[in-house]
């Protein structure tokens, strides 16, 4: 694979005069893909997440109000027994009923197995690339595949297509910085992270903790001198996408999934008292949520003793 800045593709401080520009860019430029002379009608073998399955399938049958034995009856009198193995993922229904499934749901077997288009090119683009794309981007990917007529659970297709965008090189609007995450030896689960831009990394901002069972990132101030105390105080907004791939951009890396994520920043409010903040990812509105009120499961313990012996130091300054 050749080298690129993907992500320079879809941030920019400006992002919607960068939107308008960016389909008349890819029409442009992927002109040495001819999509009419591939055949990308035929759906890959993607694995599909048995567990995921199941879950859509427990929300057809709750939605429209049925109980398993009910549902079953409908799905060629399956028994109670085998709808409750769908919902549990320990199997998937067959090629005949998963059709009656998604009929009864108003939905497609593709989305039934593998999502939403979103969630199948995020998937593919985190296990292929491995990286985490801005999801207004993967939104023009979609409409751009569907101009083309390209089946949107086409695994190869969306891999070649996606593949000819970044080999094309040219969608480097701007560089922007983010967050380069590097294992600290000795401590699991335990990272710095630097502020990365032109592919220099600068000093560590941040120490990280990363919980995967939980997809969740502590983040505490690298260092707690006195004359960075503004940087403690300086909490992030989550909001626009620009500062969302700031933190989240090596996510894939850290195998953290950004749309189940939380982040949770340790600070010092203006009255030299702790604060924890926690960020939660809204996969509709594309963006985080914060919530100040933190329960005690939720904090990374050792990140809270460091603060409150930052607060106490503060304390004895005054």
């Amino acid at each position: 694979m050749s080298a690129f800045q993907p992500y320079a593709l879809c941030i920019s401080s400006s992002y919607e005069k960068y939107e308008k520009k960016y389909l008349a860019i890819v029409v442009a430029k992927i002109v040495c893909y001819d999509f009419n002379s591939k055949k990308f009608g035929e759906i890959n073998e993607v694995k599909s997440d048995a567990i995921e399955v199941g879950r859509r399938i427990k929300e057809i049958r709750t939605n429209l109000g049925y109980s398993m034995s009910q549902f079953g009856e409908l799905i060629s009198n399956s028994p109670k027994t085998t709808v409750n193995n769908w919902e549990r993922g320990i199997n998937l229904p067959k090629e005949g009923k998963l059709k009656k499934i998604a009929l009864l749901g108003k939905t497609t077997t593709n989305e039934l197995l593998y999502g939403s288009p979103e969630e199948f090119i995020r998937k593919i683009v985190v296990d292929h690339f491995r990286l985490q794309l801005n999801p207004l981007f993967i939104q023009q990917i979609i409409l751009f595949l569907n101009q083309q007529k390209i089946n949107l659970y086409d695994e190869m297709a969306i891999i070649e297509f996606i593949q000819g965008i970044f080999d094309s090189g040219s969608f480097i609007e701007e560089e922007s910085s983010y967050l380069s995450y590097s294992p600290v030896i000795g401590y699991d689960n335990l990272y710095t992270a630097s502020e990365k831009k032109n592919e220099e990394i600068g000093a560590p901002i941040f120490y990280v903790y990363i919980e995967r069972e939980r997809n969740r990132a502590h983040y505490v101030p690298f260092t707690f001198l006195e004359h960075q105390k503004e940087k403690l105080r300086s909490l992030p907004v989550l909001k626009s996408q620009l500062e969302i791939d700031y933190y989240t951009r090596q996510f894939p890396l850290l195998d953290v999934e950004l749309k189940k994520s939380m982040i949770l920043c340790y600070g010092i409010k203006k009255d030299d008292t702790a604060i924890i903040a926690r960020y939660e990812y809204d996969n509709q509105k594309k963006s985080y949520s914060i919530n100040k009120k933190i329960d005690a499961i939720d904090i990374y313990d050792p990140f809270k003793v460091e603060l409150d012996k930052t607060v106490a130091f503060f304390d004895r300054k005054h």
